[in-house]
């Protein structure tokens, strides 16, 4: 359920990030729960606001989950070497927002709520390179 839970939110976020901040808080409170919520919700407006959207889509590789009780942390080298950013009018891609061969070092923190649903409440990029585990 954690690591279902985990790779549907990136798919949600890259759907939520193309609507208005309403619809997109309505979308991503299924997997996203507290002050990370509003977070993502502010960064998409901010990216409505400068005319900005996602493109293409990033890769999950998780290397590692631990659960602790009703706390999970799902560690991913995540391969976003298709996504990118796009004029949100154009829905064209932004020259130079796409890296070949990259990937994002993430650490990400799960709670079981209340009603038995794994949501994310934190998420932070790492500045440490990493290796996505071999497939």
């Amino acid at each position: 359920m954690i690591v279902a839970t985990y790779s549907e939110y990136w798919k949600t976020l890259a759907v939520a990030a193309r609507t208005s901040p309403e619809e997109a808080r309505t979308l991503l409170k299924r997997y996203v729960n507290g002050p990370y919520l509003d977070h993502l919700v502010d960064g998409i407006r901010r990216m409505a606001e400068q005319g900005r959207e996602p493109y293409g889509e990033v890769i999950p590789r998780l290397k590692e989950v631990r659960v602790g009780g009703k706390r999970a942390e799902v560690t991913d080298c995540q391969d976003t070497s298709k996504a990118g950013m796009a004029d949100r009018l154009t829905h064209k891609l932004i020259p130079g927002s796409i890296r070949d061969n990259s990937t994002a070092n993430i650490k990400a923190v799960l709670e079981q709520s209340t009603d038995g649903r794994w949501r994310l409440t934190g998420l932070s990029i790492r500045e440490a390179a990493c290796t996505p585990p071999s497939r």
